[in-house]
C-alpha cells in the first residue's frame, strides 16, 4: 500500500484518501465562496457564500461527531490521546498529517480574512469541516498503542 510519492503527499492508496479529496474540494470550494463574496456584494451570491459556509459547518459538526464516537469506541482498546484524535500527532504518517493539518490552517486563514472583506463573515463556521475531518480519519485510520 503506497502512503505517497516522493513529495511526501498522500498517494491515491494512502488509508483515507476520500476523506482526504473531502478536505481538499472542501477548502477549495471555500475559498471560491469567500472570493467570490468578497467580490460581489449581490443577494443572490451572498446567499450561495451562506449555503457553502452552512453546509461545511453542518459537515463538520457530523463528522466530528462520528468520528468522536468511533474513537470512544476506540478508546476501550486503546489509548486514544487528544493530540493524536485532533491533530494526527503521532497516529497518522506525515504526509496525511501535513495535508489535513495544512487545508485546516487554510480553512481558518480564509475564515479569518473573510472578516475583513465580506459582511456578514459566514466563513468563520466552515474550519468546523476541517476539524470534523481530522476527527473522522485519526478515528478510523489513526494507530493508537494498545491499553
Amino acid at each position: 500500500m503506497s502512503t505517497g510519492d516522493r513529495a511526501g503527499t498522500p498517494g491515491a492508496g494512502t488509508p483515507g484518501a476520500g476523506i482526504i479529496t473531502a478536505a481538499q474540494i472542501g477548502t477549495g470550494v471555500m475559498a471560491a465562496s469567500v472570493l467570490v463574496a468578497a467580490l460581489a456584494d449581490v443577494t443572490g451570491v451572498q446567499l450561495g457564500y451562506l449555503a457553502v459556509s452552512s453546509a461545511l459547518f453542518l459537515a463538520g459538526c457530523v463528522a466530528f461527531s462520528v468520528g468522536f464516537l468511533r474513537a470512544v469506541g476506540r478508546s476501550r482498546t486503546e489509548t486514544v490521546d487528544l493530540a493524536g484524535l485532533f491533530y494526527l500527532t503521532g497516529a497518522a504518517p506525515r504526509p496525511v498529517r501535513r495535508m489535513l493539518l495544512g487545508l485546516w490552517f487554510v480553512q481558518i486563514a480564509l475564515a479569518t480574512v473573510s472578516v475583513a472583506v465580506t459582511q456578514p463573515p459566514w466563513a468563520v463556521m466552515a474550519p468546523v469541516f476541517g476539524i470534523g475531518l481530522l476527527t473522522v480519519w485519526s478515528s478510523r485510520h489513526g494507530s493508537f498503542p494498545p491499553r
